[in-house]
């Protein structure tokens, strides 16, 4: 009816005919000021509608919870720029989306708003990718939390989900819900599981356990007791890794009672194999893993064993620091099993000081089997980044040239895990730099050295753009196998410096 109308006057002209006041009150209720010029309104209606009538739904009044106040849901933040908004689509468009967990971390150091426009996307990808959507909620404020509500596509993340409707809620809506309980009152998490795990499907109960791990405590510690007398050998498996992670609980003590019944000290360490795997062994988690040891199923439940014991614990038990204990271990006749069982314990308990001490016994030793395996890499994955750093400029003075490409130092780079320093930089650029110079011939295993130009274009200062433009010997015989890869490089390290320089200015 009211496109009718405006067409109709649109037709016989402003000046022989008026919009009915329905008309009127409805091109009102859209934003269109009808005490304008005449013409003007029918002009503007018409526009609106026009795309309103193509898209084939109506205009409703919005009856849902309104927005907060833009002075409350900003407060102290400031909005970016255009050169900002702009350098954040680059990234979500793909020219450099590994840039995006730096641009969120400086968003949140500056006190910067997120560019409105562009918060549907963060929320979708958020949606596929937890470690985003960790960045991305610490610089939600209450706007963008509101906005978060509205759309039932992206109900998982949203923040304040209705805990009455646990009972009746769907899965999805469950885990949402809990991943907020987790979050804000962690404790209070398992009654609510409590209330409904005797109907929830195993799979299901998987990976409300995989939520548990987040903010983990002894105030859990019933309830996942409680899961190990579950019908599921994957519930129960869950369950007993948890339980493994706190410490403190009855169940690691009960597996150190067992450890400590397996491993005797005299001259060397001994290990002595478990008989059988009898109950208590099994509802604790033992007699899952599949890889095979010399002298079969028992060398696998002592491996398990193991690997969910604190190392540190093993330091007070022998009374030796942690070097001298890892020496023990690695002087065993079942040296290889141990340490593996020591490294997987080191990464579930997130024992960094251990992670250290073992790669480098890997890498002295010149263990490629060792480090160049998942183990490995999740050691190297796991280390804090000054001790990254630390070693791999130790690991280039002691082994100047090029890097190898099965090279422990290769994979330690290749990771693209950690931040490197200025000193790291330098060391491995420099010196790439100083092998293209004096190379006569292109060389099939240096391929791996493009991967480390990827990774070093996001993982160094971009501070040090200007040092590294020059340095390039583009009269190299080589030159032209490596010439997209540099510039890839500088053109990555020239935005994110752009990119850094733009968002700080807003707090100068």
């Amino acid at each position: 009816m009211i496109w009718e109308e405006l067409t109709k006057i649109a037709l016989i002209g402003t000046e022989r005919g008026n919009l009915p006041a329905e008309v009127e009150e409805a091109l009102s209720q859209i934003g269109i000021d009808t005490e304008a010029d005449p013409s003007r309104v029918v002009l503007q209606g018409a526009a609106i509608y026009r795309q309103l009538k193509r898209a084939g739904f109506p205009v409703y009044s919005y009856q849902g919870e309104k927005p907060p106040a833009t002075e409350e849901a900003e407060g102290r933040r400031t909005a970016v720029s255009s050169s900002s908004a702009r350098h954040l689509r680059l990234i979500l468009e793909g020219s450099f989306r590994q840039a995006l967990p730096e641009f969120l971390q400086l968003l949140k150091q500056n006190d910067n708003l997120i560019p409105a426009e562009h918060l549907p996307t963060l929320f979708y990808l958020s949606l596929k990718s937890v470690p985003l959507w960790k960045i991305l909620q610490e610089n939600l404020g209450p706007a963008e939390q509101w906005l978060l509500r509205q759309n039932p596509d992206w109900a998982p993340l949203a923040c304040l989900p209705d805990i009455e409707a646990w009972p009746d809620a769907s899965h999805p809506e469950k885990l949402g819900m809990l991943r907020y309980i987790r979050r804000t009152q962690p404790e209070d998490a398992a009654s609510l599981l409590e209330s409904c795990w005797n109907e929830t499907p195993y799979t299901e109960k998987q990976t409300f356990l995989k939520e548990m791990e987040h903010q983990a405590g002894l105030y859990d510690e019933a309830f996942l007791e409680f899961c190990l007398l579950d019908s599921r050998k994957e519930v129960r498996t869950a369950a007993a890794l948890l339980l493994a992670r706190l410490p403190g609980s009855a169940l690691l003590e009960r597996l150190f009672s067992r450890a400590k019944t397996i491993l005797h000290k005299e001259k060397e360490l001994s290990l002595v194999l478990p008989e059988k795997l009898d109950d208590g062994l099994k509802r604790d988690g033992i007699g899952i893993a599949k890889k095979n040891y010399p002298g079969g199923k028992p060398a696998g439940w002592a491996f398990e064993i193991i690997s969910r014991i604190p190392p540190q614990r093993w330091e007070a038990h022998f009374k030796v620091p942690t070097v001298d204990t890892l020496r023990l271990f690695a002087g065993s006749r079942q040296g290889k099993l141990l340490l593996d069982a020591l490294a997987n314990a080191a990464i579930l308990h997130q024992d960094h000081r251990w992670m250290e001490a073992i790669l480098r016994y890997w890498w002295r030793t010149n263990d490629e089997e060792a480090w160049s395996g998942s183990t490995g890499k999740l050691l190297m994955e796991h280390l804090p980044d000054p001790v990254f750093n630390e070693m791999a400029q130790q690991h280039l003075k002691q082994n100047p040239g090029f890097i190898e490409e099965k090279g422990f130092l290769n994979q330690m780079l290749s990771q693209g895990a950690h931040y490197w320093d200025k000193a790291l930089a330098q060391l491995v650029l420099k010196g790439f730099q100083q092998w293209l110079s004096g190379a006569r011939a292109y060389y099939w295993n240096l391929w791996h050295y493009k991967r480390i130009l990827e990774v070093a274009a996001y993982r160094i200062d971009p501070g040090l753009l200007e040092s590294f433009r020059s340095g390039w010997d583009t009269r190299s015989p080589v030159w032209y196998h490596w010439e997209k890869e540099v510039e890839r490089f500088l053109k990555v390290l020239a935005f994110r410096k752009e990119m850094k320089e733009a968002l700080e200015k807003l707090r100068i």
